[in-house]
């Protein structure tokens, strides 16, 4: 899609130490959306250590709060964008996508029809189901981080859930997790057989897809690769026909 004019969105999001994969599941989720609705856009990378001085330097408030050891802790994540074209910064990534499709409206909507309600109890219910598989993503995701990155990472999530860092993946663990993981397949792929195309709202995809789509390469990158094959034949191969029609929206080369 031809934008002339248009001066490049910067997208900030998480290095991986491997060459042309995205990191974080949701940063995924922007990258998704703005590759799917042609608008030019350039990635800049910060490590986990510069998101919260990053947010401190625009005077951006936290995207949420985390109790960590019984206090509000506010949590400063990526996606951010900036878009040199309105002078603005939009943090999280369902925001962004609003804000996408409200200052782009020539452009394919994510969340199209006046959908952005219901998208949003979509986002909230996926989460809830895929919550307790965080301490096997985070133990296995950690190893592609880079150093700095990898640091404040396994410190700060050993903070958070209370155990040793070597405890995230015990065999009991996993398999705990990977069975929440089949369990929340199984619930997601219920709410797709609704629909009468291959995407959540038929044929083409919508923020709903990205924000599976994103799990999906999240378990492909991060996980083993038994693991990766294993999933993708769940639920009669639906993960990997919604990883195949998605991938040409998670282009890293920008």
């Amino acid at each position: 899609m031809s934008m002339p004019g248009l001066k490049p969105i910067i997208f900030y999001d998480i290095p991986s130490i491997v060459q042309g994969e995205s990191w974080s599941p949701n940063t995924m989720k922007t990258r998704y959306c703005l590759n799917f609705k042609g608008i030019p856009f350039q990635t800049v990378c910060l490590e986990f250590p510069e998101i919260k001085p990053f947010y401190e330097q625009h005077s951006l408030a936290p995207t949420t709060l985390r109790s960590v050891n019984g206090t509000l802790t506010p949590v400063h994540t990526l996606p951010v964008i900036m878009d040199p074209n309105t002078n603005r910064l939009i943090t999280d990534s369902f925001a962004i996508a609003q804000y996408l499709d409200e200052q782009y409206p020539d452009t394919p909507k994510v969340l199209p029809h006046n959908t952005a309600a219901l998208v949003c109890a979509f986002h909230t219910a996926f989460h809830n189901l895929i919550k307790d598989i965080i301490l096997l993503g985070s133990f296995r995701g950690a190893q592609k981080l880079n150093p700095k990155s990898k640091e404040y990472y396994i410190r700060t999530r050993v903070e958070r859930f209370g155990i040793p860092w070597e405890q995230f993946a015990t065999p009991e663990r996993r398999e705990k997790q990977w069975n929440a993981l089949r369990a929340a397949c199984n619930t997601v792929d219920g709410w797709y057989a609704t629909s009468n195309g291959q995407f959540i709202l038929g044929d083409t995809p919508c923020f709903a897809d990205f924000i599976v789509a994103g799990l999906c390469k999240w378990v492909q990158y991060c996980f083993e690769n038994q693991e990766w094959e294993e999933l993708k034949g769940w639920n009669g191969g639906r993960w990997r026909r919604l990883v195949e029609a998605t991938d040409k929206y998670l282009d890293c080369s920008r």
